[in-house]
């Protein structure tokens, strides 16, 4: 049973995918990896590419951001295959599929430049040269060219689109397939916020009130038109707000034991609001 943690920044899904694996021995999948995580399969490519997702920030070019997010989601499937477990669950925090039904339409109401090419120069600039060697060999890899502006662009112009068609390129385009089940931890956002600026780095460009706001709602109305379009996809509601780690921690196992017990994956839960 593959099952994904979403939600907006700050919500604790990789907290909790980390509790998880700690302490019930559950195989977990970082969709976003980073390299820190020795179990990743991609040790030099993970943070070469959150090294160019920062930089993009530095910048602020909407293109180049979501030109990264693709490229990360495009290690998905590779380390999906690798960490599959024939019997027993898999946890991913995010899932390429069901987050850019959230992010990329809202990526595409920002506003951006039309001409990139002084800021794909900076981007590459402010990369280490191994680092930017290992993103373009890795952008050439997933698109046939080594241009992240099309790249974003393209993306971009998808964001506008229905979520059907979004998620039929996308399953198209990187090669996976829709989890079984669906965990939203759904925090509200001054204490998402408050969360992210604790962190040791600097914020993301989206990290803001209003960004986080309209992802918030987003998700609801995303997962929603999933469980109504994909009854298969069971889909649940965990209310995060002024609740511990591990008080989050227990319900998600919780809830991963109800999907793997006798109502079992395939039977579609409803949209639970835990209010």
């Amino acid at each position: 049973m593959r099952a994904a943690l979403v939600g907006v920044d700050g919500s604790g899904k990789t907290t909790a995918v980390h509790r998880v694996r700690e302490r019930k021995g559950v195989t977990t999948l970082h969709t976003i990896p980073t390299g820190t995580d020795p179990r990743t399969p991609f040790p030099a490519l993970s943070p070469a590419l959150a090294e160019a997702s920062a930089a993009a920030d530095a910048l602020g070019g909407i293109q180049l951001k979501v030109a990264v997010l693709y490229l990360q989601l495009s290690l998905y499937g590779p380390a999906e295959s690798r960490a599959a477990t024939p019997s027993g669950i898999l946890l991913a925090d995010r899932h390429p599929l069901i987050d850019p039904l959230v992010y990329l339409p809202l990526f595409a109401h920002i506003e951006r430049d039309d001409d990139g090419s002084a800021q794909v120069s900076a981007w590459w600039r402010k990369q280490r040269p191994e680092a930017a060697r290992l993103v373009r060999d890795w952008l050439r890899t997933c698109t046939g060219d080594d241009d992240p502006w099309s790249l974003g662009t393209e993306m971009l112009r998808l964001g506008t689109r229905e979520p059907q068609e979004i998620l039929d390129r996308l399953t198209e385009r990187l090669g996976v397939t829709a989890p079984d089940a669906v965990l939203w931890l759904d925090l509200p956002v001054a204490q998402a916020l408050h969360r992210t600026r604790e962190r040791p780095r600097h914020g993301e460009m989206h990290e803001t009130t209003a960004f986080l706001s309209a992802a918030r709602l987003h998700y609801a109305e995303v997962l929603e038109w999933l469980s109504e379009t994909r009854p298969q996809l069971t889909v649940r509601r965990i209310d995060c707000a002024d609740r511990s780690v591990d008080e989050v921690t227990e319900e998600v196992w919780s809830a991963l034991e109800t999907f793997t017990g006798p109502v079992g994956r395939g039977e579609g839960l409803p949209l639970i609001h835990n209010s």
